[in-house]
């Protein structure tokens, strides 16, 4: 357990700080309220089985998700450079960074060229395949625990970033709170959240929603069943047609799923599994999401499309 890390928590009960492990036990100890948090195979536990069911299938769900879909090579450069597209990465040399929510690591391998010192953190079983995908990264340490409750000290972090998180929470807003109370002053939040469509295109998601009725209920390997024949018939359908209207100049960049034309099949197949199981999906346009992002107290905030949306605000100084 680095001391760089230990220095960075705080106990989730009280807000003290941790003095550190004890050999017999192997737990962090709160100096305060002698609060112990488990470290199991070298990575600080916050959070177990939650007793609420929602709760408790989005975490089994992810954790299912990027138990299997684990290859960050397949998609972490090119997903970095849309994520964090407009950013700065270079203000961020010896800073520190917050990636909450981080699934299997791949965005928090990536940043761990440009931070200081990163910690991801996710309440799934996929931080273990983070903290293996990291491991020979020294900047990076992996924490098991809620969005909800980031057991690390407030105003330490210069960025914190939340990506394909906050829309899969009951209580979305009050994540972005307690997220941006662990940014510096003058520090950077930066969050991606699904978008609502219109017309035609609303019409889609309106279908993927009532299917989601059904796909949420089913058993993790029926589900990854059924998502591989549908990204399959997409894949064949949409996503080649897509390739070869690229190939001889007709722009499709506006149609839906164009967006996988640069990312391998398996990269589909994910995200498919990702739409159909997680049991909560919110969306929003882009004044709703810019709307969250000033009520939390953020300043100039600025929200771009990406598949979704991104948003960028910074806590005053």
């Amino acid at each position: 357990m680095r001391s760089e890390l230990i220095e960075l928590l705080s106990c989730p009960v009280c807000g003290a700080g941790f003095s550190g492990t004890s050999p017999a036990t192997d737990v962090l100890i709160c100096r305060k309220c002698d609060y112990r948090a488990p470290i199991i195979d070298g990575i600080p536990r916050f959070v177990f089985v939650p007793e609420d069911q929602t709760a408790r299938r989005t975490q089994a769900s992810f954790g299912y998700e990027w138990t299997h879909f684990n290859d960050w090579s397949q998609s972490a450069e090119a997903s970095f450079k849309d994520y964090f597209a407009g950013f700065a990465l270079e203000s961020l040399r010896g800073k520190t960074v917050l990636d909450a929510g981080c699934g299997m690591g791949r965005h928090a391998r990536e940043m761990a060229q440009y931070a200081g010192h990163v910690v991801a953190l996710d309440f799934s079983r996929a931080i273990d395949q983070a903290a293996a995908n990291t491991r020979l990264l020294a900047n990076v340490d992996c924490i098991q625990a809620d969005v909800l409750a980031p057991p690390v000290s407030d105003g330490r972090f210069d960025l914190v970033y939340s990506l394909g998180v906050l829309h899969h929470i009951r209580d979305t807003e009050a994540a972005l709170i307690g997220l941006v109370k662990k940014v510096r002053p003058g520090g950077h939040v930066r969050i991606y959240l699904y978008w609502k469509r219109h017309g035609w295109k609303g019409s889609l998601l309106a279908m993927v929603a009532l299917a989601r009725k059904v796909t949420t209920r089913l058993p993790f390997r029926v589900l990854k069943a059924c998502c591989w024949m549908l990204s399959v018939l997409l894949w064949t359908t949409v996503v080649t047609p897509y390739r070869l209207l690229s190939a001889i100049g007709v722009n499709a960049r506006d149609w839906p799923l164009f967006f996988y034309t640069k990312y391998p099949f398996v990269i589909l197949y994910n995200d498919q599994f990702d739409r159909f199981s997680a049991p909560i999906e919110k969306r929003y346009d882009a004044n709703e999401v810019k709307a969250l992002m000033e009520h939390v107290g953020l300043r100039n905030v600025v929200v771009r499309p990406c598949f979704g949306w991104i948003a960028d605000g910074q806590k005053e100084s």
